[in-house]
């Protein structure tokens, strides 16, 4: 069968062209391990910004008050840096907590703060949320491409429909005359793309992955615009990087979904990125949680069997996750080890926020 694909996100579509066996690892069986400290930073100084744009989409709409369901309470009319700073140290104060698995010391408080102050402050607030008429802020989407390719029917599973699209889009505004922009923040301190390890730029930042599925996104959730600006803001690596898209690009966004959608639903043995890349080997040991981590001392440890995935040995060594589903895919193919591999509970469909801990 290959793999059973039922909706993409822009993390798993790039993560796909990253990795195929890694990305099967995590959106199909569901085995992940805990986010880096500098993602987790991420999501903390995301959460700064996003509580910023509601509280301007909330003054738009003449409110005083918004509630987050997170850290609570929250004024509208109040943008003085001494009452952001608080706002921070709540949004700080929430989720480090959340996320004990680091080791959480002042200087990454200061470091969260200082991508946000930077990205409000740049170009005197060009990217602030205070600034910007306010369409929506972190907006959901959701949806079916309504097209015959998307088709699926996965009997084994007891899954049929159409491929979907998820995500989460961090800011989206109105700048006038019918053209909304999309801004989305990066905290990280490199723009690579770390399919292709290519470095993003003006020049090819128009065939991105994620910023296609934005707009393919933002036309569904809005669909009388007829022009879309949408930028990466990349924060703490040169600044911003916008692309103009408009109707006639939405073919060319699709037929990327098509490509990728049909390329995982016929792959019976994912690659592995050390062997197609071997100069990114490195990536597999420091960065990926099936590559530096194996099944031993987790809650499915057994013998090693025919029927299921005890900590598998190879000459002697442990094999890592990816080796060990490999191994079982070529010995019981793809669908065995989808069936008998996947974490119990977990749900192909499954859309986890990613400002959720």
């Amino acid at each position: 069968m290959g793999i059973p694909v039922v909706y993409f996100r822009s993390s798993s579509f790039n993560a796909h062209r990253a990795c195929e066996m890694s990305a099967y690892i995590e959106y199909t069986l569901g085995i992940r391990g805990n986010s880096g400290k500098a993602a987790d930073k991420g999501t903390i100084s995301h959460k700064m910004l996003e509580i910023c744009a509601v509280a301007k989409k909330g003054k738009q709409d003449g409110l005083s008050v918004i509630t987050d369901p997170n850290i609570g309470e929250v004024l509208t009319d109040n943008y003085d840096p001494e009452y952001l700073s608080t706002i921070m140290s709540r949004v700080y104060n929430y989720y480090t907590p959340k996320m004990a698995y680091h080791e959480w010391l002042p200087k990454d408080f200061k470091e969260c703060c200082n991508s946000v102050w930077k990205a409000i402050q740049y170009k005197d607030g060009m990217f602030d949320p205070c600034n910007r008429n306010v369409v929506a802020a972190e907006p959901h989407f959701d949806f079916e491409i309504d097209k015959d390719w998307a088709e699926y029917n996965y009997e084994g599973f007891g899954l049929a429909g159409k491929l979907a699209l998820k995500g989460t889009i961090d800011l989206v505004t109105d700048i006038g005359d019918g053209i909304y922009e999309i801004i989305d923040y990066k905290c990280g301190r490199l723009r690579k793309d770390w399919a292709t390890g290519e470095l993003k730029t003006v020049d090819n930042i128009h065939k991105d992955p994620q910023l296609r599925i934005y707009h393919y996104a933002a036309k569904h959730l809005y669909p009388h615009v007829h022009t879309f600006l949408i930028t990466i803001y990349f924060i703490n690596a040169g600044g911003p990087l916008t692309v103009h898209l408009d109707d006639s690009d939405l073919e060319k966004t699709e037929e990327m979904l098509r490509k990728r959608y049909e390329i995982m639903k016929n792959t019976e043995e994912p690659k592995i990125l050390k062997n197609e890349r071997p100069q990114d080997k490195w990536k597999c040991y420091r960065l990926c949680h099936a590559g530096k981590t194996t099944f031993e001392d987790t809650d499915n440890v057994q013998e090693k069997t025919e029927d299921r995935y005890g900590q598998f040995t190879r000459k002697g060594e442990t094999m890592c996750k990816c080796e060990q589903v490999r191994y079982a895919i070529k010995k019981k193919g793809i669908d065995w080890v989808t069936e008998n591999y996947k974490v119990e509970g977990f749900d192909f469909n499954f859309y986890k926020d990613p400002g959720s801990v």
